[in-house]
């Protein structure tokens, strides 16, 4: 007969007890922790909250990086060009990106590459971009309205010579001298007409797709002295003492010879070497040099006026019949009782793709030519529209001083 052991009989139960109150306890304190969990997580400041405002965070993160990349894209892309051959990092001269009204210290294009287009040109060093009139830099067809540039910014307004960009895709507009039916009764043949391009402005306009010309008829000098305005003055003339300008309200620059000998060497007091004198070659600080506009240059300015349709007013007509889009004997702009010249850019409605008074108020010499003459464009404040538009060529000798000068600049021409 087994023997009975009460005492190890109670032992076990007991360690049995013990263990179902653990086990009780530790339920409890789970449901305890799980509340304090729940709570945490539905809370107004748990984590449901906290992701909410890290999404918002990162969201708004990610913006402001994207923005970041593209501005570092832009300037590896520069360094990478410019420090291909010799591997060493440039930390001068950084290209800006997105530089509307901030002047460039480097050739560039907008988006900070080295590279430019037609529709995305090179910023010349020394300038800014401005948008102006639909002209909106960075934008996918703001070159159609004519882009912007400025040598000088004040406190983020223009306050120095604008140039206007000529895009050349060759295709739509081309780069080639045109026949618009308008021009000097002495001139029997368009085919008379000559003129030669030089190889460096020609591959500036290929390599780069376009150029850009003065927005508006060229200025009397800032610094000039008055006693130096007359019409019989020689520095008025021209002899690069001082500098024209291309800006809104100034005084247009008046009586001066073209200045230069027919076969093209030894320049004198004139157009010429007014033009020369703004942007020369041996200036250091501007991307770009300048000169007298050729024939060439004034053809293809009126095609791309009337390449694209923007709204304004009877552009497709603008070359060849100018009636109220310039200051002509008997329209607005200029006093016809005197019949005087209007100063540079008077009224907005002689404007054509943000180019001013390619049509009347004064005669604009070229390097195109007639014979022993060179040709004049655009007619005057004492011509009628129809009869003498934007594109009508006038064969002037070209030691007459009674007209007037614009000059362009080729973009890329590098002179450092």
């Amino acid at each position: 007969m087994q023997k009975c052991d009460l005492k190890n009989d109670m032992k076990q139960e007991k360690q049995s007890g013990i263990t179902l109150v653990a086990l009780v306890i530790t339920v409890v304190v789970m449901l305890i922790l799980a509340g304090v969990a729940i709570a945490a997580v539905v809370d107004g400041d748990g984590l449901f909250s906290k992701t909410r405002e890290a999404t918002e965070v990162y969201e708004n993160a990610a913006d402001k990086e994207s923005e970041t990349l593209t501005n570092l894209m832009g300037q590896i892309d520069y360094y990478l060009e410019e420090n291909k051959d010799n591997g060493n990092e440039s930390t001068e001269n950084k290209p800006i990106v997105n530089p509307i009204n901030q002047i460039v210290q480097v050739n560039q294009t907008y988006s900070g590459g080295t590279t430019g287009s037609y529709n995305d040109p090179i910023i010349p060093k020394g300038f800014a971009p401005i948008n102006e009139n639909g002209a909106d830099w960075g934008t996918e067809e703001g070159y159609k309205s004519g882009l912007v540039i400025t040598d000088k910014v004040t406190d983020g307004e223009s306050t120095g010579n604008e140039f206007v960009w000529i895009p050349v895709d060759g295709e739509i507009v081309k780069f080639e001298r045109y026949d618009f039916g308008k021009m000097d009764s002495k001139i029997t043949s368009f085919n008379e007409l000559t003129e030669t391009i030089p190889t460096e402005l020609l591959e500036s306009v290929i390599n780069n797709g376009g150029f850009y010309i003065a927005r508006f008829e060229a200025g009397i000098a800032e610094n000039m002295p008055q006693e130096e305005l007359s019409s019989n003055s020689t520095i008025t003339y021209g002899n690069g003492t001082y500098k024209p300008v291309s800006k809104q309200g100034a005084i247009v620059w008046n009586y001066i010879q073209w200045g230069e000998r027919n076969d093209g060497t030894n320049p004198g007091n004139g157009a010429v070497t007014v033009a020369r004198s703004m942007y020369p070659t041996d200036d250091i600080n501007y991307g770009v040099i300048s000169t007298l506009i050729y024939g060439v240059q004034w053809d293809t300015t009126l095609k791309f006026i009337e390449a694209y349709d923007i709204g304004e007013a009877n552009y497709d007509t603008y070359a060849t019949d100018s009636t109220g889009m310039g200051n002509y004997s008997g329209t607005n702009g200029g006093d016809t009782t005197t019949a005087t010249p209007a100063i540079c850019g008077l009224l907005d409605v002689f404007r054509q793709k943000n180019i001013y008074d390619m049509a009347g108020n004064v005669y604009e010499w070229t390097k195109e030519k007639y014979s022993n003459n060179r040709m004049s464009r655009g007619g005057d404040y004492d011509n009628s529209s129809l009869n003498y538009p934007a594109s009508y060529r006038n064969s002037s000798y070209s030691g007459d001083g009674g007209t007037d000068l614009r000059f362009s600049c080729s973009t890329l021409y590098k002179v450092v």
